[in-house]
């Protein structure tokens, strides 16, 4: 039996199985019909954290070390970086000159996101680890370091960061809690850290089965996202829930203390609490609106 992804326990009961399948963005060549690689696809839940999570691991090497997904590509994506750029950058620092605040993207892709931030102005620093998309985003003048973020590139680089984002990723983190302590170790004293994740309320209320595939290790609500962050000194001080991606929890993340808990965050955790969303028995009957 495996442990738990966040809090390493083993107290863990398989709620939703989808059998063996392979992983979804294995683009196949003519030649190799029929060879497709296939892997279990089950989602555990944690009865001690309350993390759901998959438990077999298709290496991150083999699903991000070429990826082919684009953020450019989408425009109403764009447009959410966009917005997210300024409002971070306008609510938290709007008295700092603009070309002293640093801003970090893990997981950068063609850097999308970053080229908002540049646009206001900001110092700029991606990390992909998808060579092609990283190519890309340089090739953009985007400045990007082709690597997976861990706590040991963390320590490798020589600024503290004022505004650090990771779209659409910590759900994918093999090396999760490297990756968070690389996180605390990068942040500035005062730093906003937004991690955008699908919200498995969401995916729960709508059934979405689609969002479970290898890449998505980890399906986090507001409250097991929390466990984990208080495990390095950090914590969720605000939160909305945004339509992109089919419903995503757009987190501002700090070191603790720094920030007073938003009214919109604590509505949020109350209805987790209401609606069952971190009991078991929510994700058994989530499984069977997936086989009816």
């Amino acid at each position: 039996m495996f442990t738990c992804r966040v809090c390493g326990g083993n107290e863990l009961d398989l709620v939703v199985d989808l059998g063996i399948q392979p992983w979804c963005n294995n683009f196949l060549k003519l030649n190799e019909l029929g060879q497709e690689p296939r892997y279990p696809l089950r989602v555990f839940f944690c009865n001690k954290c309350t993390t759901s999570q998959l438990d077999y691991t298709v290496k991150k090497e083999i699903m991000f070390g070429d990826h082919t997904y684009l953020s450019g590509i989408t425009n109403s994506l764009s447009e959410h970086f966009k917005d997210i750029a300024e409002v971070s950058v306008n609510r938290f620092f709007p008295n700092v000159e603009r070309s002293k605040i640093n801003v970090l993207d893990i997981g950068s892709n063609d850097g999308t996101q970053l080229q908002h931030f540049k646009e206001l102005g900001c110092n700029i620093l991606g990390v992909e680890s998808s060579k092609t998309t990283a190519k890309i985003a340089i090739k953009n003048e985007i400045p990007t370091i082709n690597d997976f973020f861990n706590k040991k590139l963390a320590d490798s680089l020589e600024n503290k960061f004022n505004i650090i984002n990771a779209s659409g990723v910590f759900f994918h983190l093999e090396e999760l809690h490297s990756v968070t302590e690389g996180i605390k170790t990068v942040l500035d004293d005062k730093g906003i850290f937004i991690v955008q994740f699908l919200y498995m309320k969401s995916i729960v209320e709508n059934i979405a089965f689609d969002q479970i595939y290898h890449e998505h290790l980890l399906y986090y609500n507001l409250k097991p996202i929390s466990y984990l962050l208080d495990l390095y000194g950090l914590e969720v001080f605000d939160a909305y829930l945004s339509p992109i991606h089919g419903g995503s929890m757009i987190a501002y993340v700090s070191h603790k203390g720094n920030y007073p808990q938003s009214k919109r965050l604590i509505k949020l955790i109350r209805e987790e609490e209401v609606n069952k969303s971190n009991e078991m028995i929510t994700y058994l009957n989530f499984s069977k609106d997936i086989d009816k």
